[in-house]
């Protein structure tokens, strides 16, 4: 990366944080929690689109009926009249169950992306409502916050779009502004749901997700890597290693092999 040449410039901070992050041990999970964590020894056959249309159609229903039920039943969000769900679950609940392909669908993307909108938004909000002036001008604050937040997810390889809607309603909506710093828990039981939906009606005729930190390799323990190892080795060459002991005799005029 020259630093005379910008456009070169990039940062990826998965080069760091998957030496860190340990790779999932499928092998100690039960086959059917494994499945539906979204773990495949093999790649489930292509439906057709009505069929996933259905499924879209049977998982945004439970997903956002799912938030919106638990979140109106919660002492505190009645406390603080939180909305029973948040606009950006609509979004969210299109790209969980319809385009979970993906990478904007994948767990990661779905957690971080909305715990970053709701420092960016409410950290703006809150800077704005400091000058009783700057309410007049919250549009501006609204398009600063989503820009923000559009702008770390992509640093952190975090990319949800529902969370730019997230940024900009803890600016511009009067109730969602209401809730201050309490948009986090609000936000994070909803993504909690929506994901726990997701994992149950995407994984019946699906794959989902099709992983939850990265698709690019972690870090591995170290029986994890000596099982790899194991494995890697030919069947032919462990034999070999297990034969008796061989001789190499060099005498005048050849040589004996026993």
């Amino acid at each position: 990366m020259a630093l005379s040449q910008p456009s070169t410039w990039n940062v990826d901070i998965d080069h760091y944080l998957n030496r860190l992050v340990p790779a999932p041990r499928w092998h100690l999970i039960p086959r059917p929690i494994a499945h539906m964590l979204g773990h495949r020894d093999r790649d489930p056959k292509p439906l057709g689109n009505i069929l996933v249309a259905c499924w879209s159609l049977v998982g945004a229903f439970c997903g956002v009926a799912l938030v919106a039920s638990v979140s109106k039943r919660v002492p505190s969000f009645e406390a603080r009249d939180a909305p029973a769900i948040i606009g950006s679950f609509g979004a969210a609940a299109v790209i969980e169950f319809c385009a979970i392909d993906s990478p904007f669908a994948q767990p990661r993307n779905a957690l971080l992306s909305q715990v970053i909108a709701c420092a960016i938004g409410v950290g703006i909000s809150k800077l704005f409502a400091l000058n009783p002036a700057a309410e007049a001008y919250t549009e501006l604050g609204g398009a600063l916050a989503c820009a923000l937040t559009t702008a770390v997810m992509l640093l952190t390889n975090t990319v949800h779009p529902p969370a730019g809607a997230t940024a900009l309603l803890a600016v511009t909506n009067a109730q969602t502004a209401a809730l201050g710093w309490f948009l986090f828990p609000v936000m994070v039981l909803g993504v909690v749901l929506m994901l726990a939906a997701a994992v149950v009606v995407n994984n019946i005729q699906r794959r989902y997700p099709l992983y939850w930190w990265t698709s690019r390799p972690l870090s591995q323990s170290r029986e994890d890597l000596e099982r790899s190892r194991k494995e890697s080795v030919p069947s032919h060459y462990e034999d070999s290693l297990t034969d008796g002991v061989r001789r190499l005799v060099v005498e005048r005029g050849g040589c004996v092999y026993s």
